[in-house]
């Protein structure tokens, strides 16, 4: 462990990480590689435990898990996307997404990947010093540092608190104790993984079909298997679960007519592995942390899963944090971290609200001209938006591999 630590020119020697989740893993594998001594603490009894769903890695995803090391990783896990489709239960394909086209012109692929999986394969590059069980309350600063409480009584001197534990954030309610409650987008999210068997479900395609409060994701991963998240509204929830006897009996109701392999999809998912989740985002705050403590990932920048951008954000900010932390003292550092992210993590979660506000229609009149729009405008307006948002511009500089730190 001690062979991490060294003196840099920012002279951060040792981060402690609260959160375990993939942003707080991606920022120890890449503070490790600056030469950074780095404990992850995971308040969950089981690394890896709030996993089972999926993640579309976009294509700046895809080069910042490259950056950190993991390409081999993502060959082996990750399963390639080629196209993303929106849909209508009634029109069929309204737009396309030619995703394989723009592939080379970002120099990465869309993958699609467990999210156990990649949490497994960060948590392999972390080691031992990822400790689970283990749940930050609070710190206290001094000049050259900070030392973390944690719930058991003990203490941890440290340099610098990354807060990278979630929705909910210990850490970030410590630095924003006045700051409201998440907001509740207005869904809730069903998810399954279930063997293909002998459904039919197009390979390589995102396919997104969009009704009246309700819309059903899926597409294919590694090992055969497919992923689903039937998302459903709550006034939808309620006609469609009228007399509903169970979870499952409900999802089929709200996608009762569907064409494709929506409710087979729900019928090959066991009762108990039905994972629903409300879907909740933050409004963006203007300042992330103080003096040696930082946020990162969600609980910096929460936003719904509309943009498909959560975990690539997070990947990001493991980048560019630790770039500055090798740059500059740690205070120096942080604020500079926080000024780059900020911005770019603000739009992301306005973005991913207003698309996920969208999605939701449930009026007749407001789904079809929903539906026009992304029939007519999709290429020409949404397609270059969300790639103006999400990647074109980034310095390429972000993503250059990191070297390892000499020992």
């Amino acid at each position: 462990m001690d062979a991490h630590t060294q003196d840099g020119p920012g002279g951060t020697r040792d981060v402690v990480v609260a959160g375990g989740g993939v942003a707080g893993l991606a920022a120890a594998v890449a503070l490790r590689h600056a030469g950074i001594r780095v404990r992850v603490l995971e308040r969950a009894d089981r690394a890896g435990a709030q996993g089972g769903n999926a993640l579309v890695l976009w294509h700046n995803a895809v080069l910042a898990l490259r950056a950190l090391g993991l390409g081999e990783e993502l060959e082996r896990i990750g399963r390639p996307l080629g196209a993303y489709e929106f849909r209508s239960p009634r029109r069929g394909v309204l737009a396309r997404w030619p995703l394989a086209e723009h592939a080379p012109r970002y120099g990465a692929p869309v993958l699609s990947v467990l999210r156990a999986d990649l949490h497994a394969a960060l948590a392999a590059r972390v080691g031992d010093d990822l400790v689970t069980g283990v749940a930050c309350t609070g710190w206290d600063e001094r000049d050259d540092g900070v030392v973390v409480h944690l719930a058991d009584g003990t203490h941890l001197p440290a340099d610098v608190l990354v807060g990278a534990d979630g929705l909910r954030s210990t850490v970030r309610r410590r630095l924003h104790p006045h700051e409201g409650a998440p907001r509740y987008a207005g869904y809730t999210a069903w998810q399954g993984v279930v063997p293909v068997g002998d459904l039919d479900v197009d390979d390589g395609v995102f396919v997104n079909t969009l009704g009246r409060g309700v819309w059903f994701v899926y597409y294919r991963l590694a090992d055969d298997l497919v992923y689903w998240d039937g998302i459903v509204g709550p006034e939808a929830a309620r006609r469609a679960g009228s007399g509903a006897t169970s979870p499952r009996e409900m999802l089929l109701r709200a996608f009762a007519g569907w064409p494709g392999p929506a409710r087979g999809l729900v019928a090959a998912t066991p009762e108990h592995a039905l994972r629903p989740t409300d879907v909740f985002d933050r409004e963006p705050t203007q300042r992330w942390g103080a003096g040696r403590v930082t946020l990162a990932g969600d609980a910096a920048h929460a936003m719904t899963f509309n943009l498909g951008q959560g975990a690539a954000q997070g990947l990001e900010d493991a980048l560019v944090l630790a770039r500055h932390l090798t740059a500059a003292p740690a205070p120096v550092a942080l604020r500079r971290y926080e000024e780059e992210r900020g911005p770019r993590t603000a739009a992301m979660v306005r973005r991913s609200r207003f698309n996920g506000d969208l999605l939701r229609r449930r009026g007749p009149v407001a789904c079809a001209l929903r539906d026009a729009f992304i029939a007519a405008a999709f290429e020409r307006v949404v397609l270059r938006a969300t790639y103006r948002l999400t990647v074109d511009g980034l310095d390429p500089a972000m993503f250059r591999p990191l070297q390892e730190a000499t020992r």
